[in-house]
């Protein structure tokens, strides 16, 4: 992409409120199952899934999946990215079944993004429901070195989502016995808090790399400061468009769903960055925003 994305939980662990157009409650919905962000509308999506919606309730962490905008199934997975503050999870629904085998081979996988790496991949062999856990059988300690902690939620994460529920996951060897490498957790591993984890802004719609025309509609998760997301949309270092949005729920305590339709009619066609961003009421003083960005071709 050509803006890098940064994750930028604001001040503190009440976290400045990501500043992504938003519209809507605060999203829990990676963990829940609830669907993915809104799909745009006049956006004709290429090779990556976007998703349908991003509300839900995520009692937790950040469960969901949901439909790709071209109708096919998409599953929600967790990469990492770097922001302001550190490394965070941001989350990317892919195409695949709302199950953990989907998950597992995604976990595995590659980022459509590249803004996003994946430092669990090899690491997650399988993962079964067992009640009231998770089930994750894990190839040694958990990776990543200092970040191994993030990685263990990565996993996490993304295993909750897979099951819409909130479970904890029990990292076990191929001998079905307890990892106990991982990075300091205990075993069962639960959700660490959103505003600890996650990129305070995250743009889920439209798809890094997808064709739009006409008008599209982004979507996403956010907790910026009043709730308050601004956006842009740039061509190089040009800004040809931007605005602002209120996002859903409670920026202090969690990500809330936010959505913004982008008029594109006007423009010459040619490859674009939409860029959604938390609010910085520090004025630069303090570490910055975050921001999330895609790349999508105007048609």
């Amino acid at each position: 992409m050509s803006i890098r994305r940064t994750v930028v939980p604001l001040a503190t662990s009440a976290v400045l409120a990501l500043t992504l157009v938003a519209c809507g409650g605060t999203d829990d919905s990676d963990r829940t199952g609830a669907s993915g962000d809104g799909a745009s509308s006049d956006a004709s999506p290429s090779a990556p899934v976007s998703t349908s919606s991003d509300a839900g309730s995520d009692p937790g962490s950040d469960p969901g999946t949901g439909e790709g905008g071209s109708g096919d199934a998409a599953t929600a997975v967790y990469f990492v990215t770097a922001g302001p503050l550190g490394d965070r999870l941001v989350r990317e629904f892919q195409p695949g079944g709302a199950d953990l085998a989907s998950a597992v081979d995604l976990l595995s996988g590659t980022p459509q993004d590249p803004d996003y790496t994946n430092p669990a991949t090899g690491w997650v062999q399988d993962a079964t429901q067992d009640g009231d856990e998770i089930v994750a059988t894990v190839a040694g300690a958990a990776p990543g070195g200092d970040d191994a902690s993030l990685v263990v939620q990565q996993v996490v994460y993304t295993l909750q989502a897979a099951v819409a529920d909130t479970l904890p996951v029990r990292f076990v060897d191929a001998d079905g016995g307890d990892v106990t490498a991982l990075a300091g957790a205990s075993n069962p591993v639960a959700a660490a808090p959103q505003l600890d984890t996650l990129l305070l802004v995250n743009v889920t719609d439209p798809a890094e790399g997808t064709t739009v025309s006409g008008s599209f509609t982004a979507t996403g998760r956010a907790s910026s400061f009043e709730a308050t997301v601004p956006w842009e949309l740039r061509r190089g270092d040009e800004v040809v468009d931007s605005g602002f949005v209120t996002h859903e729920g409670d920026w202090s305590t969690g990500l809330g769903a936010w959505e913004v339709t982008v008029d594109v009619s006007d423009l010459d066609p040619g490859t674009y960055t939409f860029v959604a961003r938390t609010d910085d009421p520090s004025g630069g003083e303090g570490p910055g925003p975050a921001e999330d960005t895609k790349d999508i071709v105007v048609q």
